[in-house]
C-alpha cells in the first residue's frame, strides 16, 4: 500500500532501539522526528532498557516496546511509559499508517495484517546480508520469503548495496515490487575543516572484537610505534585489551570535532560495517580516512582524493596508506581538502530532506 499522509496519520519506526539512545539508526530516527514537529510518530524498539536512555523523549513521539510471551511467541505491544494502563489494546499499529523498518529481518515482528494494511518502508541498516539476517550466505531466510512482497519502498545506502541486496533477492527467487531509493547516511558533525597535520591517528567507536576488529588496531599500533600514535575514543567490552597495548585509550567523546585538531587520519578497520557513519563525520572536519573494504558501501564513501580503501586484513597496505597521506604537510593538506569537499555529499539537512521525501512519496512501482 502506498499513499500520501494526512495530518492525523502516524509514522511508525521499527528498530533495535528507540531514539532516546545514541547510535546510527537512533540518530536518523531522531533527526526525522525533529524535522517534522507537527507529525505524530510511534517508535517500536525491539530492545528497551531504561538504564540505556540518554536523551529525552520528543513531544511528538510515543515509544512502545514488544512484549514477548515465550510460550506463544510475540503477541502484543506494551506502552513502556504506561505499563499499568488497562486501556492499551493488543495492537498499536493503526491501519493505513506508514511503518519505517530498519532492516528487512525485522519484518518478522509484523503480522500479515500489519503488512497488508500499512505502507512498508525499509531503511537499510547494515551490510546487505545482515540487513536480511541471513544464515545461508546470499539468500533470504525462509521466515522472510513471504513477507518481502509487502515492501513498498526500499532505501539503500549506495548503488553497491542495492546491487548486492537485489542479488540476494534474485538468488532466493522471492517476489518483490518495491520502489528503490538511494540515500547515504548524514553527518551529524557540522562542516568545519579543523583537522591538522600531526603524527596521531584515531579510531572512534565501540571497543568490540567481533564487528569492530579491535585487535587489528593493537597489531597496527605495535608496528607503528613510536613514529605514529593511535588514539582510541569510545568504550566497550574489549577496552581492557586496548589498555594493555600501545593504543592510547582516550575515553568517550560525543563528536569527532572535539579531537579533530589532535589527529590527522581516521582508521576504520572493521570486520564489517553497514555504512560507517564515522567516515562522513571525519570528512566534515577535513580528516582523511583509511578503511578496510569489508563492506559494499565503503567503495562509494571512500574516494581516492579523501583517503584510502585498503583490502581487508592488509596491514602492510594500511601502513603504506598512512605513510602516503602523512608524507609531508602539503600532501596531507591535499587529502584534507579532498575529505572536506566530500563532506558536501553528507550534509545533515540535505539528507534528512531526502529521508522525508522517501517516507512521504506516494508513488509505488
Amino acid at each position: 500500500m502506498s499513499r500520501g499522509l494526512n495530518k492525523d496519520d502516524i509514522i511508525y519506526f521499527l528498530s533495535n532501539r528507540c531514539s532516546q539512545t545514541l547510535g546510527g539508526v537512533q540518530t536518523i530516527i531522531r533527526l526525522i522526528e525533529q524535522a517534522l514537529p507537527e507529525q505524530k510518530f510511534v517508535e517500536i524498539p525491539i530492545v528497551y532498557n531504561k538504564k540505556d536512555l540518554i536523551l529525552d523523549k520528543l513531544p511528538n513521539v510515543e515509544v512502545y516496546s514488544m512484549a514477548i510471551n515465550k510460550s506463544e511467541k510475540i503477541k502484543r505491544y506494551i506502552n513502556i511509559f504506561e505499563i499499568d494502563n488497562e486501556e492499551i489494546k493488543e495492537e498499536v499499529i493503526i491501519p493505513n499508517s506508514k511503518i519505517v523498518v530498519f532492516g528487512v529481518q525485522k519484518l518478522i515482528f509484523l503480522s500479515k495484517k500489519d503488512l497488508i494494511n500499512n505502507e512498508i518502508i525499509i531503511f537499510q541498516s547494515n551490510r546487505p546480508d545482515i540487513t536480511f539476517g541471513t544464515v545461508e550466505k546470499g539468500k533470504v531466510p525462509f521466515i522472510l520469503t513471504e513477507k518481502i512482497k509487502y515492501i513498498d519502498k526500499f532505501l539503500f545506502y549506495t548503488e553497491e548495496d542495492k546491487k548486492e541486496i537485489l542479488k540476494i533477492l534474485g538468488n532466493s527467487k522471492v517476489e518483490y515490487n518495491f520502489k528503490s531509493y538511494i540515500v547515504p547516511n548524514p553527518s551529524k558533525t557540522p562542516r568545519n575543516q579543523i583537522c591538522r597535520y600531526t603524527n596521531s591517528l584515531m579510531y572512534m567507536g565501540r571497543f568490540d572484537i567481533i564487528q569492530k576488529n579491535i585487535k587489528e588496531y593493537i597489531k597496527l599500533a605495535d608496528r607503528l610505534y613510536p613514529k605514529y600514535n593511535i588514539n582510541a575514543y569510545g568504550d566497550g567490552i574489549s577496552k581492557v585489551l586496548l589498555e594493555f597495548s600501545k593504543v592510547n585509550v582516550k575515553g568517550v567523546i560525543k563528536d569527532i570535532s572535539e579531537v579533530a585538531h589532535e589527529n590527522s587520519i581516521l582508521l576504520l578497520l572493521s570486520n564489517y560495517e553497514g555504512f560507517g557513519n564515522v567516515i562522513v563525520e571525519a570528512y566534515s572536519v577535513g580528516m582523511p580516512v583509511i578503511v578496510y573494504d569489508s563492506y559494499p558501501a565503503a567503495k562509494s564513501i571512500v574516494t581516492h582524493n579523501a583517503g584510502k580503501l585498503v583490502p581487508y586484513g592488509d596491514l602492510d597496505g594500511v601502513i603504506e596508506a598512512i605513510e602516503e597521506i602523512l608524507k609531508d604537510e602539503v600532501t596531507f593538506k591535499k587529502y584534507s581538502n579532498g575529505a572536506f569537499e566530500e563532506s558536501k555529499k553528507y550534509i545533515k539537512e540535505d539528507i534528512i530532506s531526502k529521508y522525508i521525501h522517501v517516507i512521504m512519496d506516494p508513488y509505488k512501482n
